[in-house]
């Protein structure tokens, strides 16, 4: 197999991670915009199932293997990207804290805080808008050192990390925890960006 080929393959992995995790945040997002201004209580199930993944999946998949793999190899070939890296990890423990904050807004509006629907909104836009310049990032200023400073043998490690994840958006690996989870939250959420009944 070519570089380029093994390369290609190592980055959509890892941008296809980047698009799962978007897709859930933004069906919450249009979850809560469905009920706000409105008497009519969410589907709370959902709205735990689906922070339970943005929570679960980079701590247990996507983080873990950008720093052992992406990260650890990039700062082994060059000094380029050290501080940007030391940037996204500092990043990391802080998307921690926020959604820490967004489990105690999502409870605490459950158990039915007046304000609860306005509080948990204002905590998912304020993550939402964090995570996706952290990818963004990831995406626009290390992945293109990377592509620099990478060996052949060093895509191939990146690209065998990620491809045991599975792909949630593809429905691969069945039987695994997350990707099960993946497409429970697609069917459950409401038309137009899942599979669940517009009215339900």
């Amino acid at each position: 197999m070519k570089q380029g080929d093994v390369k290609h393959e190592a980055i959509s992995l890892i941008e296809r991670e980047h698009r799962s995790l978007a897709a859930v945040i933004d069906a919450m997002k249009h979850v809560v915009k469905k009920v706000e201004g409105s008497d009519k209580p969410p589907d709370f199930r959902l709205l735990h199932a689906m922070l339970y993944y943005i929570c679960e999946y980079p701590e247990q998949r996507h983080h873990p293997s950008e720093d052992s793999t992406l990260f650890a190899l990039l700062m082994q070939r060059s000094d380029e990207a050290d501080e940007i890296i030391r940037d996204l990890e500092a990043e990391h423990d802080e998307g921690e804290e926020m959604l820490g904050m967004l489990t105690v807004a999502l409870s605490t509006w459950e158990a039915g805080r007046p304000d609860g629907v306005e509080r948990f909104s204002e905590a998912l836009t304020r993550f939402s808008e964090f995570y996706w310049q952290h990818m963004q990032k990831e995406e626009s200023k290390v992945l293109p050192i990377a592509q620099r400073q990478l060996t052949e043998e060093d895509w191939r490690a990146v690209k065998d990390a990620f491809s045991a994840h599975g792909d949630p958006l593809l429905g691969q690996e069945k039987g695994d925890e997350f990707n099960e989870l993946f497409s429970e939250i697609v069917r459950m959420t409401p038309a137009p960006i899942g599979l669940g009944d517009l009215d339900g």
